[in-house]
């Protein structure tokens, strides 16, 4: 367990120091770049699902937080610049609320991506009933999670009573944990991890 300890510290504290004294060397206001930096890494990792990116964030996230901290405290010793001061300490702290916004508009970011490189799709989900199809996957082999995108004409999926009419009607076979309307008529929605989400007369299932 202290090994353990030991080699996560060293491989968050390592790359910290390494980034910190190259922004030092190469950036006048490291501190705030740093901090800028730190808040563009959390919006990214808010933004995705994909297990990898979680894996390695999480370093990144500490790494960077040791950095822009460090930098920070080293550049008001160094110029006493109370407005660059609070500007950083405002990122770093803002950037954590950033990945958790970012997180939130996830559903939505990522059916927009899907819709502009998928024109005559988005037509089709838009005057389709029951239209169903997967538009994002994450995960690892046996944990795998999905987000998929389906239309309603007729019924709001937000409210649980419509939603199980709508599968009825449409003989969709999965539970869903989570609804977000992103469009007109049309809908993300979470499958349960580890589920098949599709339409009883789909051929290809």
């Amino acid at each position: 367990m202290v090994f353990l300890v030991i080699t996560m510290s060293l491989i968050t504290i390592i790359p910290a120091v390494i980034i910190f004294s190259v922004a030092g060397k190469r950036f006048k206001h490291s501190d705030i770049f740093l901090s800028i930096l730190f808040v563009i890494v959390c919006t990214y990792l808010g933004s995705s699902n994909d297990f990898f990116v979680f894996l390695f964030g999480s370093i990144a996230f500490l790494c960077l937080f040791f950095a822009s901290s460090a930098a920070t405290v080293c550049k008001f010793k160094e110029n006493r610049s109370v407005r660059n001061l609070l500007i950083s300490i405002l990122l770093i702290i803002f950037a954590p609320v950033a990945g958790y916004i970012s997180h939130k508009f996830y559903p939505y970011s990522k059916f927009y991506q899907w819709a502009l490189f998928h024109p005559s799709e988005f037509l089709e989900a838009k005057g389709e009933d029951g239209f169903l199809k997967e538009i994002d996957a994450w995960g690892l082999a046996g944990m795998d999670s999905s987000l998929m995108l389906a239309s309603s004409q007729n019924y709001d999926l937000t409210v649980p009573g419509d939603f199980k009419l709508w599968k009825l009607k449409n003989k969709i076979t999965c539970d869903v944990y989570d609804v977000y309307k992103v469009y007109p008529k049309l809908y993300t929605i979470f499958p349960y991890t580890e589920t098949n989400c599709y339409k009883e007369t789909d051929t290809h299932q």
